[in-house]
């Protein structure tokens, strides 16, 4: 079964999707993926109503056919083709999910709705392997609640060799119910050579927060181990922030993987933990922000030199003129700004040469993408692009602090 221990959470997003594309194929065999399916990109002419308002954002969650979900999801499980095993589970996250994703997780049956869905995604990817979809009806009794969690396991346990369970550390304070629940299950199926994961989900950790997250986790998988002792426990945590600023400063800034440290805390406890992470990925997203004022050229490398860290450097572009512009009928004036390609290349040159941080990796595509910047030829402007370079310059270097980096 899966022998390998970096568990990578993909959410289904382009940057997401673009870097693991441009993975090398040997380090993509060293890593298990978990696929957290998201709602996808807006259809196109979707969201308004009959008149032609915007709908709000409730009748969006709860509208059919605004997302495209089943697109998403099926060019995802095309990227995991060559995937020896991958986990798949749905979103958590309100921002991201959409009315498909909430009928799919209902609990009506067993968890029927998502039990097809896995089962018949099995049929044309064989590696797939699924979470356990904990979300009760209000009106569930304490017994149809277990009823339904155990049925949901028992299908997914006569067709697949690996289950996942997925706990949120810091919300889900009564986890341990399901698998005090789940207990003869979980010993039955690994005794007929099942393996059962437990996601120790932190989602994001401030940088040095490390050891406070590392003391109580640790107590959290002694729990765990004591009703289930042959489970897996991984631990996913990301310390890439919704905005850099929030740590560092507006040009430049360094942090440590905080993620990284909490495992090598965790491991000095519980030695068979195995690492997760979200790729540098923070967890709230919204993939249909609209950037209207334009943004700061930025780009991110991730360094192993005194632990592993994040580094980056940003600009403000140049005002190189002005024009006029009517507003209101009126006539105002409005600052050009310099074009973002400059200012990719700057901010490149300053991330190549900021000694002894950089490391020229190779074979890396993030990082030729950031030389090549760097001599003038900018691969892109978008900031999707750059999120994509730094999540698989992440994926390498932690790779490489695992010792797991075949290239």
């Amino acid at each position: 079964m899966v022998s390998k221990n970096y568990f990578l959470l993909i959410k289904t997003a382009d940057a997401e999707k673009r870097a693991w594309r441009n993975l090398a194929a040997e380090r993509q065999a060293a890593v298990v993926p978990v696929l957290e399916l998201t709602r996808g990109k807006k259809n196109r002419g979707a969201g308004k109503d009959q008149n032609g308002k915007d709908l709000t954002a409730e009748q969006l969650h709860n509208t059919p056919n605004i997302y495209g979900f089943e697109r998403n999801y099926l060019s995802a499980f095309k990227l995991m083709a060559d995937s020896e095993n991958f986990f798949v589970d749905l979103t958590r996250e309100p921002s991201l999910s959409c009315k498909e994703i909430e009928d799919i997780g209902k609990s009506a049956n067993g968890y029927e709705r998502w039990t097809k869905f896995v089962l018949a995604a099995k049929t044309d990817n064989e590696g797939i392997l699924p979470t356990l979809i904990v979300n009760p009806s209000d009106d569930e009794t304490e017994q149809q609640y277990v009823a339904n969690l155990r049925k949901q396991f028992d299908t997914f346990a006569k067709n697949f060799k690996g289950i996942s369970y997925r706990a949120s550390v810091l919300e889900d304070d009564g986890f341990l119910y399901d698998l005090i629940a789940l207990k003869g299950d979980i010993a039955a199926y690994e005794a007929n050579g099942g393996s059962f994961f437990v996601f120790l989900d932190h989602e994001y950790i401030r940088p040095n927060n490390g050891l406070v997250h590392a003391k109580r986790t640790s107590q959290i998988i002694s729990s765990i181990l004591k009703q289930t002792p042959n489970a897996k426990v991984v631990s996913f945590a990301t310390s890439f922030p919704k905005s850099v600023t929030d740590i560092g400063d507006e040009e430049h800034g360094i942090f440590r993987v905080e993620e990284m440290y909490l495992f090598e805390e965790l491991i000095k406890v519980h030695e068979n933990t195995l690492y997760g992470d979200y790729g540098s990925i923070n967890p709230i997203r919204n993939d249909e922000v609209i950037i209207t004022q334009g943004w700061r050229p930025r780009i991110d490398f991730v360094s192993r030199h005194e632990f592993m860290q994040v580094y980056y450097f940003r600009e403000k572009r140049d005002v190189i003129g002005t024009e006029t512009v009517m507003v209101k009928g009126k006539e105002k004036k409005k600052n050009i700004p310099a074009p973002y390609s400059g200012h990719y290349t700057s901010v490149a040159q300053d991330v190549c040469s900021f000694a002894p941080y950089y490391e020229n990796l190779s074979p890396s595509w993030g990082n030729d993408e950031v030389r090549s910047a760097a001599n003038g030829k900018v691969p892109s402007n978008s900031p999707s692009h750059w999120i994509s370079v730094r999540m698989e310059l992440h994926v390498i270097q932690v790779l490489k602090q695992l010792a797991l980096d075949p290239l």
